[in-house]
């Protein structure tokens, strides 16, 4: 085999060796932890230039979540990955994605799941408590309509890319892998997800990475075997954030 044979091999790929995986992992998230890291570590220091220095190299000073800069350098890198995947004679067939009946009912059902541990972290963290019985009386869910509706067409078509962008890595490229290795790069997906939510504090960075994500892959892997799901589930969250309570209510009051 020459040295062409082994960077596109004849055959399609189907199992990422272990420098793939690293290789398109710094070319999606490699900025991303960086900056994270950056931000975390003013965190702790408590240093609001550090933070804003930070924030400003992902355009989050301007727009408040990075839409702008986060689209156009999402769209770059992941265009620069699935090129290397192209290179690399990857077998993008094998991926799971479905148009299915029951993507309706598992992406609220994800998301409500999701959101209601996260209102359990708010209200035991003491941030805020979602489950105030008094809260009860505003809930409608027509608000989540509304919330939607607020939304401008740049944060949804944002929503949309990163809701694919992330899940097509951990939940689609990190899964094609050898079974004997699964368990490694279940590891190494979990890490890299806490690395790069860092920014948003040590426990909501555990909370993404380690709860949610092994959420999301042990749903994935054992019972919904489609990636669209947690596609449209992921864009939901980065449109209403992980509150499914918060979705709800309606807070003029």
């Amino acid at each position: 085999m020459n040295f062409l044979e082994k960077i596109r091999p004849k055959e399609k790929l189907k199992y990422l060796r272990w420098f793939d995986i690293l290789i398109v992992t710094c070319i999606m998230f490699g900025i991303f932890i960086i900056t994270s890291t950056q931000i975390f570590i003013g965190l702790l220091q408590s240093d609001p230039q550090a933070i804003q220095d930070s924030a400003e190299s992902m355009d989050i000073a301007s727009d408040g979540a990075a839409y702008t800069g986060n689209f156009t350098l999402q769209s770059i890198l992941l265009i620069i990955a699935l090129l290397y995947l192209l290179i690399r004679n990857f077998d993008f067939k094998q991926l799971k994605i479905k148009l299915h009946w029951s993507v309706i009912i598992w992406v609220p059902v994800l998301f409500a799941i999701m959101g209601l541990f996260g209102d359990l972290v708010t209200t035991v963290s003491g941030d805020y408590n979602y489950f105030d019985p008094s809260l009860l009386q505003d809930i409608n869910p027509m608000e989540a309509l509304n919330k939607f509706l607020a939304l401008s067409p740049l944060a949804i078509g944002y929503a949309f890319l990163n809701g694919f962008y992330e899940e097509f890595f951990f939940l689609g490229l990190l899964t094609s892998v050898k079974d004997e290795h699964k368990w490694y790069v279940l590891a190494f997906s979990t890490l890299v997800r806490v690395s790069f939510h860092t920014y948003q504090g040590l426990l909501w960075s555990l909370v993404i990475g380690v709860v949610y994500g092994l959420f999301y892959y042990f749903m994935y892997k054992k019972v919904i075997k489609n990636l669209l799901p947690f596609f449209l589930m992921h864009a939901m969250a980065d449109m209403f954030g992980s509150s499914l309570i918060y979705l709800l209510i309606n807070w003029n009051y």
